[in-house]
């Protein structure tokens, strides 16, 4: 299931970026011109050194200039719209129409709804394993108040490790693509009006604030997957 839908996701991603890429470019000319130029004028350390000048300059120019190009094109990738792979080129009239007959509107709601199974159960699983941490130093074990307090102190630290260390873990591997699930859904269900719909830092800005904000994010995407038809 996953490499085909990694399939589809590249089969639109790719032609999108190649598009924006600007072939005949004057900022990537002038940039490969400068730098075969330098190379020109580095005597004796340049690359092709041995060659003549005329063929060091050509040949610099184009590598010079088709890195930066491959590099552009895989920069436009990288930030270039995000797709789950379920998209639909008629996708924009079925949602005017009210009606959804793209027979990939079931496969996308059963894997938007094991998606959000897959972070409430992160979540679960990273409380469960601090609480689990604390409950091997308990402040009432220690002696003395400095001991207790000491106690605490590394309690709090922990605390903090744990937040940064689920932020990071959601920031790599669940953020992007909760993103592009909410956008696809709401696109498929006719949701114009993003403004109407609830703010969940979890999911707008990768923020995780309040008791469980992944499963809220969670929660709402799933909400989302059973209104597909």
């Amino acid at each position: 299931m996953r490499l085909p839908i990694q399939f589809r996701i590249w089969r639109r991603s790719i032609p999108i970026a190649w598009d924006q890429t600007r072939i005949l470019q004057p900022t990537k000319i002038a940039l490969s011109v400068a730098i075969s130029a330098l190379n020109i004028l580095w005597q004796g350390h340049g690359i092709l050194r041995s060659s003549p000048s005329a063929t060091r300059f050509i040949l610099v120019v184009v590598a010079a200039y088709v890195i930066t190009t491959i590099a552009e094109f895989l920069w436009l990738l990288s930030t270039g719209p995000r797709f789950t792979g379920f998209e639909s080129p008629t996708a924009d009239q079925e949602s005017r129409k009210g009606e959804s007959a793209d027979p990939l509107a079931a496969e996308l709601r059963d894997e938007a709804l094991e998606f959000a199974k897959e972070m409430k159960d992160f979540e679960a699983g990273s409380d469960r394993e601090f609480v689990n941490s604390l409950a091997a130093a308990q402040p009432g074990n220690a002696a003395t108040e400095s001991e207790r307090d000491e106690v605490l102190d590394k309690q709090s630290a922990e605390l903090v490790e744990h937040n940064l260390r689920t932020w990071r873990v959601y920031r790599e591997k669940f953020y992007r693509p909760a993103q592009a699930f909410r956008d696809e859904l709401r696109k498929r269900l006719g949701i114009r009006n993003v403004n109407s719909e609830p703010r969940i830092p979890a999911l707008d800005h990768a923020e995780l604030e309040g008791a469980k904000p992944i499963a809220q994010a969670a929660a709402y995407l799933a909400g989302l997957a059973r209104r597909l038809k």
